[in-house]
């Protein structure tokens, strides 16, 4: 027969509501990706955003594109003259739309063989609540020379590295961002400049080791794929680029490239006046590792990628980004003022989150009792459509005085899934366990979750309750007197209350001190009375005094 009053306590720490033990998550999981030419290192001339460019950034925020819609988490831009002065202008512009502090800059300002700076340098700005910039590192051989006359071809301006870092995750969803503005125009002396930056970026990329999440984007100012540069970034080796919409051609006036053409949204360029051509070419480009492209982890989104307001509708080629409806006709007027490029896009998922509840472990149960405890594994990548991010894979094990396990899988906003552990009741006594929780996914945040647990397991009835009817009484103590002195062999049964195998003074001090004690259920009038039992007390010391006397 249980005590109600420690069953009922159990109940009530099995019922309570779930304590959470997991990491709340960070900010919206998914990025959006955005590589911009804003022809803005102008020397003289225009150094900062056009105003257009607000309308275009606000635009590329709202898109919806495969259930995704989200501002810009890193804009990777070119023709920067500055970081301080041009970068600024585009941080300043974000932090006016989405509010202060939102959006910060890259500080380096890479090398350039220009002296005024005109065609200005790669740039970065991210946002800060979704996207940690980790390091950045300006790199590769800067200068004139083309190689022609037999001295080593250098690039007109630095490579810019970026190592970035998801908010909420370690450096395991670690990605690199290799921006880059290679030498414009035809012929050998160009080709070979641009080679020589993709060399160089592909020797940095490659040290780094296989398995790195990369992203090579920027002005590529070619014309096809089967240019020498764009060839090497495609080799063999840790860091092979790839192209996610895998388009290789000759893409200049081609009108089975329309819709990815990125060069010359308006066959007028307003800000300058001149006349260059309209949409004809794609200059601009995210290419990226494999890494990015297992739909593991840190990935990219298939059918994301796009020439921003460019849907093919304009006609090939040399028209106007406005005369197509790839956008609102406000956001292609902004388009063909703001810049000689339009904006690639690209939205990546993330890796899982892994959040792990346990319900309120009980501090005390009873002996033989079937208990377990609830354990709640979700995915809590804090997305705004299910394919943000990657899906949870992860195993439950159990060990010490606790039992069970499982493996399962949750994707992103899928609720979670319910799991329970057995705690191990056999015996009574201090009882001890780990709860561990571990995920395999990719580059998943908080991976490995444990749990230490201690409960108590108590026999269901009282030492001294030696008859188990649920009260400790004269019953009780007739069984002790009944066999008092017996030196060994003795069990509860027998009034033996300390199971020390023989009955004596100790078992009945036991008695004493449980004496009246009964389950809530089991107290009735049949408890004597509190003065007749103190008189069985006295008797009893007395008999105990007698015996000890005679011996």
């Amino acid at each position: 027969m249980f005590r109600a009053g420690r069953l009922a306590r159990c109940v009530a720490a099995l019922s309570a509501a779930l304590v959470c033990l997991c990491v709340a998550s960070p900010a919206t999981a998914q990025l959006r990706i955005v590589t911009y030419n804003t022809a803005t290192g102008q020397n003289p001339g225009t150094q900062t955003a056009r105003p257009e460019t607000s309308i275009i950034l606000q635009a590329i925020g709202a898109e919806l594109k495969a259930g995704i819609s989200k501002p810009i988490d890193v804009l990777l831009l070119q023709e920067q003259f500055s970081m301080q002065v041009t970068t600024q202008s585009f941080v300043d512009m974000l932090n006016s739309i989405y509010g202060a502090g939102v959006y910060a800059r890259s500080t380096i300002n890479g090398a350039t063989s220009d002296s005024q700076a005109r065609a200005g340098r790669p740039g970065l700005v991210y946002n800060t609540q979704t996207v940690q910039l980790i390091s950045e590192l300006a790199f590769g051989n800067v200068g004139s020379n083309d190689g022609l006359d037999g001295n080593p071809a250098q690039q007109p301006r630095s490579t810019m590295r970026y190592q970035l870092r998801p908010v909420g995750y370690d450096s395991s969803a670690d990605f690199y961002a290799y921006n880059s503005h290679y030498k414009s125009d035809t012929g050998t002396d160009n080709n070979n400049r641009r080679l020589v930056e993709a060399q160089s970026i592909r020797a940095n990329s490659d040290a780094l080791g296989d398995g790195v999440h990369a992203i090579y984007v920027g002005d590529y100012n070619i014309q096809s794929s089967s240019q020498a540069m764009y060839q090497h970034l495609l080799s063999s080796g840790p860091g092979q680029a790839l192209d996610p919409i895998n388009s290789p051609g000759s893409w200049t006036s081609n009108s089975n490239f329309t819709s990815i053409h990125t060069q010359s949204p308006s066959n007028s360029l307003q800000f300058t006046g001149q006349t260059i051509g309209g949409v004809d070419d794609r200059f601009d480009f995210q290419l990226m590792t494999g890494e990015m492209l297992d739909s593991e982890g840190l990935s990219y989104i298939p059918g994301t990628y796009r020439a921003f307001g460019n849907n093919g509708t304009h006609g090939c080629c040399n028209n106007s980004i406005a005369d197509g409806t790839g956008a609102a006709p406000a956001v292609l007027d902004a388009l063909t003022k703001a810049s000689d490029h339009l904006p690639v896009v690209a939205d990546y998922q993330l890796p899982a989150i892994m959040g792990v509840q346990v319900a309120a472990m009980p501090t005390t149960v009873t002996l033989g009792a079937s208990i377990s405890v609830g354990i709640t594994i979700s995915n809590i990548a804090n997305v705004v459509a299910v394919n943000g991010a990657d899906e949870l894979d992860y195993t439950l094990s159990a060990s010490g005085d606790l039992f069970g396990g499982a493996t399962g899988i949750d994707f992103a906003l899928g609720g979670g899934n319910v799991h329970q552990v057995g705690l191990n009741t056999a015996t009574p006594g201090l009882k001890s366990g780990v709860i561990t929780v571990s995920s395999s996914s990719q580059g998943a945040a908080h991976a490995l979750q444990t749990f230490p647990v201690s409960f108590e397991v108590f026999a269901p009835f009282l030492a001294a309750d030696f008859n188990q009817d649920g009260f400790v009484d004269g019953d009780d103590l007739t069984t002790w007197k009944t066999n008092f002195g017996l030196a060994s062999g003795a069990t509860k049964a027998t009034g033996d209350a300390n199971v020390d195998g023989i009955v004596d003074g100790a078992d009945f001090l036991l008695w004493q001190q449980q004496f009246n004690a009964a389950s809530s259920a089991a107290v009735s009038s049949a408890v004597p009375e509190p003065a007749a039992g103190i008189m069985v007390v006295a008797g009893l010391a007395l008999l105990f005094q007698r015996r000890r006397s005679r011996g």
